[in-house]
């Protein structure tokens, strides 16, 4: 009787540790495996931006910010070029057509993933007036301290070293951007 006890509490105690087991696991299995589910491309009404303004969109799990900007806005000049650590993005995560200065399909729309790249905090608008008036707009990362320009582009005596990586996307009108891949 002893015997089919002990065989009995021996089950019990294989299926509960099989079952923490499981349990254990499952968030790390869940994160390798890649997802079944295909999600489609998502299409970003920009229509009701304003310039200046940034709209924050979720998608495949992580933040994509749109910024519409002025053209003005993209620094190009030499003397702020000399500030910048990959002012030409060749060392950054981005679609061939991203590469350059602007950093963008058009223009007047930067789309980019809105997390640092060195330790992957949400980061925040920035806007600061100079002594003369100038007003230097871009990218904070609270946790690091690295500053990014209106490009995304990565200001020289930052914490982080490249540049905001570019999600793949198309514009499919003025007014609709559709985010198309990772």
């Amino acid at each position: 009787m002893s015997l089919t006890r002990r065989k009995l509490l021996l089950n019990i105690v294989s299926g509960f540790s099989v079952a923490g087991l499981i349990a254990l696991l499952f968030p790390f299995l869940k994160g390798i495996v890649p997802t079944l589910k295909k999600e489609e491309a998502k299409e970003i009404d920009v229509s009701a931006m304003k310039e200046g303004e940034a709209k924050t969109v979720r998608w495949k799990g992580r933040n994509v910010l749109i910024v519409k900007r002025h053209p003005d806005f993209i620094s190009k000049h030499s003397s702020h070029l000399k500030n910048l650590i990959d002012p030409f993005s060749r060392n950054s995560s981005q679609p061939e057509f991203a590469n350059g200065h602007r950093r963008s399909d058009r223009d007047n729309y930067l789309v980019v993933y809105s997390y640092c790249t060195l330790l992957s905090c949400e980061l925040k608008r920035l806007q600061i007036e100079t002594e003369k008036g100038d007003v230097f707009s871009g990218f904070f990362c609270p946790c690091d301290g690295s500053r990014y320009d209106t490009s995304g582009r990565v200001i020289a005596g930052s914490a982080a070293k490249y540049n905001l990586s570019i999600p793949n996307y198309e514009h499919v009108s003025e007014s609709r951007i559709r985010l198309t891949g990772v």
